[in-house]
């Protein structure tokens, strides 16, 4: 029950965390989003607004060039037609149009008509235009943000000159509130933006918190399992039927890392068990025999015998150690190659001299030797020595009483082949799949009987595959089976 609490709190907090990350991503991007459409629409307006105030502007002066002030803006009649056009587009629009002597005096707006007195327009009679800016306005004119005391704070100020006979006679301001302009325009913007952005979070939450709950419930599915593969329980698997494709896949990943971890872990019992057994047979025989000597429970005339006995089991001991340190050694990268050009077929020769009390024994023929001349290999002398031994050992192991031991070498091109074969039960097609396999003892049922932990054939393939060779495993049961290596030459 408790276990069970424990996983559904989790499973919310699993949630939790991957809905509020993403709901935060997703806000993020739309007040990214957001922030980029109003200044986009801003800058928009302002390009919009100054053109607008630009075209408005050219076209009071257009008229007034059609009026006749070449002698100045004295004459009142052609004066109130011009203000008259003035108010008109003053009125049409939000903007500030004013027309200012050669002096910088305001002398005619669109508020007020001509100006004579303060009394007539507060806002322009008392205006003067700073001489910079006059400068500009009557030489070529000028588009600006302006915030100053002339103007006042945020306004865009276009001036375009009026020139007669190529001679400036004033300047025409057209003056927009940006603030008040761009205030209400971006606040339309923004309101609808919101709306959009409330529509969209809606969608958008929905969406993930059904996708973060088809995500979050397999991740702690598979986290259920990896938890029961730590304590070294892998009968576990996680579900593979899950709607995203990539789940499948970690599913079927993790599935398999546990069959992995299955199999290690058998090998690894299986090792432990052979490494038992085997070192417990010898050390056991060794200790009652020496005892016996010892006690004089042994007789005299017969202690050579045990002692011979003693010898041997010494010496089986002697390579399992050896096998296990070089398999650590190889493991850990400690193993160098110290490759030289020697005669493979004197040191078969030479190794077949150590089993000859068991061949003798076990009345076993070596065939093919007669037929091999000299084979010259370039190889790690002492590393290859144990690849010929342990092959030669398994070969004359299983090999039956009266059996044959067919060794074969030869130079094909650019590699050499040595094949060994020995008649006898043979190897099923599915253990000879994993008779390479590190601590894997072929038929075991048998396997207490056979002297040895596993480690044989995987540290020949290792040492074959670190010479970049190549070896392979053939057998037919109740026939034979042969282990063939080859060395690139």
């Amino acid at each position: 029950m408790k276990e069970k609490k424990e996983k559904k709190l989790h499973r919310q907090s699993l949630f939790r965390h991957y809905f509020t990350f993403t709901a935060l991503i997703v806000m993020a991007a739309m007040i990214v989003l957001g922030s980029l459409i109003i200044v986009l629409t801003a800058s928009q307006w302002w390009n919009d607004k100054t053109d607008t105030l630009n075209r408005n502007a050219q076209s009071i002066v257009n008229r007034l060039k059609n009026m006749d002030f070449r002698n100045g803006f004295d004459d009142d009649r052609e004066m109130r037609q011009f203000i008259e056009s003035l108010k008109i587009i003053s009125d049409a629009t939000t903007s500030d149009f004013f027309l200012v002597d050669i002096n910088g005096d305001v002398i005619a707006c669109g508020d007020a008509g001509r100006i004579h007195t303060k009394e007539d327009c507060p806002n322009h009679a008392s205006l003067k235009i700073r001489e910079d800016y006059l400068t500009k306005a009557t030489s070529h004119g000028f588009t600006d943000y302006v915030t100053d005391e002339v103007f006042g704070a945020g306004k865009f100020v276009v001036a375009i000159p009026v020139v007669f006979d190529d001679v400036p006679r004033g300047a025409l301001f057209a003056v927009e509130d940006a603030i008040k302009g761009l205030l209400p325009y971006v606040l339309s913007i923004l309101q609808t933006a919101f709306y959009f952005f409330i529509a969209a979070m809606i969608v958008v939450f929905i969406s993930v918190f059904l996708f973060c709950r088809g995500v979050t419930k397999p991740l702690v599915e598979m986290q259920e399992v990896t938890r029961h593969f730590a304590k070294g329980e892998f009968d576990h698997r996680a579900p593979e039927n899950y709607k995203r494709t990539y789940l499948n896949e970690f599913a079927r990943s993790l599935n398999h890392m546990a069959d992995e971890l299955a199999v290690e872990e058998e090998a690894q019992r299986s090792f432990i068990a052979n490494v038992s057994h085997e070192l417990k047979t010898p050390m056991t025989t060794i200790g009652g025999f020496i005892d016996g000597i010892l006690d004089g429970t042994i007789p005299a005339e017969k202690e050579k015998e045990y002692l011979t006995t003693v010898s041997r089991e010494v010496r089986r001991l002697s390579r399992i150690v050896v096998s296990m340190l070089n398999l650590s050694k190889i493991e850990a990268g400690e193993v160098a190659l110290s490759p030289q050009r020697y005669d493979v077929v004197n040191q078969i020769f030479e190794t077949l001299l150590s089993f000859e009390w068991v061949i003798n024994e076990k009345s076993i023929t070596i065939d093919g030797f007669e037929n091999v001349g000299s084979v010259f290999i370039k190889a790690d002398r002492d590393l290859l020595q144990q690849v010929i031994y342990n092959l030669l050992d398994n070969a004359v192991k299983f090999t039956p009483q009266d059996g044959t031991i067919s060794i074969f070498a030869e130079n094909t091109g650019k590699k050499t082949t040595v094949t060994i074969r020995n008649t006898g039960a043979g190897v099923s097609n599915e253990e000879l799949s994993r008779i390479f396999e590190r601590f894997y003892k072929v038929d075991k049922s048998r396997s207490f009987d056979v002297k040895g932990v596993g480690l044989g054939l995987y540290i020949v393939k290792t040492i074959i595959n670190m010479h970049d060779g190549e070896i392979q495993a053939r057998s037919e049961e109740g026939e034979y089976t042969e282990f063939s290596f080859e060395l690139p030459y």
